[in-house]
């Protein structure tokens, strides 16, 4: 018997502990919270998608054989019927290194999709982060570099905009993953071919002046611009920083996001302290692979400063927003803003003792009362 054949049974015992919070004379989030995930389990196709995404990443880490793989595949289920996980959450948080408490504590894709919702409720205000070029309009004392919608400029404008830019990156006005990325050598491209390549693409498409970063975290990766994400909530005129990582890229990357190749590096939000890296692939990372810099165990730079950044910035998000998770690029010389994130992905925890779960609904039950 295939192991998936287990999920109606698995799905049937979390739908009914749901539907008895339901009944109960819960707090408002908590009933949103059970009839939100309620749904999901009743309508998700588990078998065409999750399963089959789960034995891929299996196979892509030698981990698909045998009676070993099959536990691991029913204990993904039961991540997922109760902890609402994705297959990308269990390997990345390593959910099979960690007993139910300690994974009970972490913000896997399902939640982190109901706290969007809660703490991000106006659709209006959350286009400012979908949204780069408004993102850059509303954040412009913060972002310190050229740009402009292609399809709102013309030609001469273009060329007289970036007549000082040694590179040029493209990016659609709305997208996510770092997909849809071009970088562009103005020295081997003209500024006519450029500006037709872009607009050619048939859909909005923003472009800046390539930001070429300095200093300690240039040296890390060169190839790509490597930043800090910070993710802070605000709550009643006080803002809280929430968690904090950094994000680099690898040899020949350009992006340095974790769905690039990326390797991801939890960072202690108090001290600024770099803790060990992972992506999906590799974990326990202490020196980036590629250059050899060390990492693990470096306090970053100007971390105050870094904070107080992201805490003002979110003074200038509307009522609506919440939850906001900035990407900070870090110069030798400079702090500035690359973009902002309205459903930030939250790290693996490596403390037991931490509980973002726990905090997150603490966060809610705050924002309901207020």
């Amino acid at each position: 018997m295939r192991i998936e054949n287990l999920y109606p049974v698995f799905r049937y015992i979390a739908s009914k502990r749901l539907g008895h919070l339901l009944k109960k004379d819960a707090s408002n989030w908590k009933r949103q919270w059970s009839e939100f995930f309620l749904n999901d389990l009743i309508n998700f196709q588990y078998e065409d998608i999750i399963a089959v995404d789960f034995r891929e990443k299996q196979k892509a880490r030698g981990m698909d054989k045998g009676l070993k793989a099959s536990f691991q595949r029913l204990d993904y289920m039961l991540s997922w019927v109760f902890l609402g996980a994705m297959p990308e959450d269990y390997f990345s948080m390593v959910f099979n290194k960690k007993g139910w408490i300690w994974r009970n504590h972490h913000i896997t894709r399902e939640r982190l999709r109901f706290l969007k919702r809660k703490f991000n409720s106006n659709q209006e205000s959350l286009v400012l982060l979908d949204d780069k070029a408004k993102f850059c309009t509303n954040w412009e004392t913060y972002i310190h570099r050229k740009w402009c919608v292609i399809d709102e400029i013309s030609l001469e404008e273009f060329e007289e905009k970036f007549k000082d830019a040694d590179r040029l990156i493209a990016k659609r006005v709305i997208g996510k993953g770092g997909k849809g990325i071009a970088v562009f050598d103005t020295s081997e491209m003209g500024y006519k071919e450029i500006y037709e390549e872009v607009l050619s693409q048939n859909e909005p498409y923003i472009v800046e002046e390539y930001h070429e970063q300095t200093g300690w975290l240039h040296k890390v990766n060169p190839s790509s611009l490597n930043t800090i994400r910070v993710c802070t909530l605000s709550i009643n005129g006080k803002t809280d920083v929430v968690f904090a990582y950094l994000r680099v890229g690898v040899k020949g990357a350009i992006v340095d996001n974790i769905h690039s190749g990326g390797i991801r590096f939890p960072i202690d939000h108090h001290t600024g302290k770099i803790h060990k890296g992972m992506n999906y692939q590799i974990f326990d990372v202490e020196k980036h692979p590629d250059s050899g810099v060390q990492l693990y165990g470096e306090t970053i730079p100007r971390w105050e400063e870094i904070l107080e950044l992201c805490r003002e910035a979110h003074e200038l998000a509307p009522d609506g927003l919440h939850l906001i998770g900035w990407d900070v690029c870090l110069d030798e010389d400079d702090i500035s803003l690359i973009e902002g994130n309205g459903g930030p992905g939250f790290p693996p925890i490596e403390n037991p003792h931490e509980n973002w779960w726990g905090d997150m609904k603490n966060y809610l039950s705050q924002l309901e009362s207020s």
